[in-house]
């Protein structure tokens, strides 16, 4: 049997993305991802910036009344009047009868609390009361609850006489630090190479929206060959250009719908950023600057991004690939989501791996399982564009794993070229793995 030629595939690649673009299905959803991104960021600048309101201005609380049940004596809380949101609050020590205060809280002043300082075997315990309804909330509560422990803390000292020269060096910031020597004694340096919290869910974001991009492409590929399959217009586009020259075609085209949704997300996400910040009333920080990692534009630079790019596409088509090869052993509509489970299963677990290595990167650094998951081919595409961006992966791993990703490409080719063929026309059961290796030995 002839190899099958890629002959045609521009005719195939410029039909399916044409055809692709005037989708109802592609339009209407390419339209809603658009209008999410665009709300998205003043939606969350709304809601963040009600909860940094909650945490700014004037304390909600008018009055404490102060039941002391300790041994310690000038239980003076003024000291907080001193911050300008809690200037107003009136801190008042009171032998009152409690149900009678309590009373009074919950019928006239629902905004006063009551603070019941406690002593059991030399600890102490703060318990706050306020009314169920009124203007006191939990968050304003909370910070006046912190403000009162940190005063307590010294009143506590200096009720034992400790001078504000000691509190400061009880207080002192203690560091200590393990380094290795060589022989010689003199240090050995070793580069700290885990990431922070805000890194890691830099990572995790950008390889959930590579698994998404993957998973939509890829799907929308395979859902393609199976429609034309089942519907016989497959065999009119063979009698002007080859199996293998159609799957290319398709997958490109395919893959390149998907990027201008998601280079168009990208664009609209950053003007949502550019209006979420003009309608700051905050500190006029957008929300992208408050949640990205700090140091990550420090780390773009074109090369980077270039070995991004170049990661991302590598894997999309080498993803795409398996999903045309998953289509063309489908050959009914309704049996589409049965065969596409395996191709799933391959996505998630090169996800997973991906996450598996952000984690151990976060938590030890780079080691020998995170440098696997650089170059590995299956998860490299979800780990490696993120970990480039952070300035966790020399130039060199990247190359290395980008070669690989080629070569897997290739190998992935080779073997399709093989079954492609004969799959592209089979109508029945779902051709199942053991049966695709056959098939590839026989052609």
């Amino acid at each position: 049997m002839k190899k099958s030629s890629i002959t045609g595939w521009k005719d195939v690649f410029t039909f399916t993305l044409i055809q692709t673009l005037k989708n109802k299905t592609f339009i209407i959803s390419t339209v809603i991802l658009l209008v999410l991104s665009m709300v998205s960021m003043p939606i969350i600048s709304m809601i963040t910036s009600g909860a940094r309101s909650d945490a700014k201005g004037p304390s909600p609380v008018g009055k404490v009344y102060i039941y002391n049940e300790t041994t310690l004596t000038n239980m003076d809380f003024q000291e907080l009047n001193k911050d300008k949101n809690m200037s107003h609050i009136v801190f008042e020590a009171t032998g009152e009868d409690y149900k009678v205060v309590e009373k009074r809280i919950k019928d006239n002043e629902n905004n006063s609390i009551i603070l019941t300082i406690k002593e059991n075997e030399g600890n102490y315990s703060l318990n706050f009361i306020k009314a169920s309804k009124g203007p006191i909330n939990d968050s304003s509560l909370q910070l006046l609850q912190n403000s009162v422990a940190t005063q307590f803390e010294t009143i506590k000292m200096k009720a034992l006489g400790i001078k504000d020269e000691q509190l400061a060096m009880i207080h002192a910031e203690v560091k200590t630090k393990v380094s290795m020597a060589d022989i010689s004694g003199a240090e050995i340096v070793k580069e700290d190479t885990s990431i922070s919290g805000s890194e890691y869910w830099f990572i995790y974001g950008l390889l959930f929206i590579v698994l998404m991009v993957n998973i939509m492409a890829s799907t929308q590929i395979a859902s393609s060959i199976v429609t034309e399959k089942s519907t016989r217009v497959i065999e009119y586009l063979l009698t002007s250009v080859k199996p293998l020259a159609l799957m290319v075609g398709k997958i490109m085209a395919m893959l390149i719908a998907v990027l201008l949704q998601l280079l168009s997300f990208v664009i609209i996400l950053a003007i949502s950023n550019k209006v979420s910040k003009a309608l700051s009333t905050g500190n006029g920080e957008s929300i992208l600057s408050q949640y990205l990692p700090k140091n990550i534009f420090q780390n773009l630079n074109i090369i980077n991004i270039v070995f991004c790019i170049i990661l991302i596409i590598l894997g999309m088509i080498f993803y795409a690939t398996l999903a045309g090869l998953t289509g063309a052993t489908v050959s009914r509509i309704e049996e589409i989501q049965e065969g596409l489970m395996l191709f799933t299963f391959t996505n998630i677990i090169g996800a997973y791996i991906g996450i598996g290595a952000a984690s151990v990167l976060m938590a030890k650094g780079i080691n020998g399982f995170v440098i696997f998951s650089f170059l590995f081919p299956l998860s490299s595409p979800f780990i490696l564009p993120g970990a480039i961006l952070v300035g966790k992966v020399s130039l060199l791993i990247a190359a290395a794993a980008i070669i690989l990703q080629v070569l897997f490409i290739i190998f992935l080719f080779i073997f399709v070229s093989k079954v492609f063929e004969t799959l592209i026309l089979h109508n029945g059961n779902k051709i199942k793995i053991k049966e695709l290796i056959k098939l590839s030995k026989k052609v």
